[in-house]
């Protein structure tokens, strides 16, 4: 167990890479868990969208693992720290809230 994380976001979805955006750029340092297997691809269902015709600010229709990977990017650039790894349990029970992720079940705080 490291720090106490202020934001942990659990998907990497388009609602979980904004999250992360948006807490990077209020200097939270927000910790992504994208996931690995249990919860599907990656990025969520637009992962295998062939083409997204309805985004704001992209005026051609897009291919969905395109526009994740420039979600995933920009995250990055932004101070997201994203992690491939499934979490395997969480504690909202008590603050600190508990998430243990990964192979090796490591515990991480927020």
């Amino acid at each position: 167990m490291g720090e106490v994380r202020k934001v942990i976001i659990i998907g990497s979805g388009p609602a979980g890479h904004t999250a992360g955006i948006y807490a990077a750029r209020a200097n939270l340092k927000p910790l992504m868990f994208e996931g690995l297997t249990r919860g599907g691809v990656p990025g969520g269902q637009l992962m295998i969208t062939n083409d997204v015709e309805n985004y704001p600010g992209f005026p051609d229709k897009i291919e969905g693992p395109k526009l994740m990977s420039y979600f995933r990017q920009q995250g990055i650039n932004q101070g997201v720290e994203v992690r491939t790894e499934d979490v395997n349990k969480v504690d909202l029970s008590q603050r600190p809230f508990k998430v243990w992720a990964g192979d090796d079940n490591v515990l991480y705080e927020a």
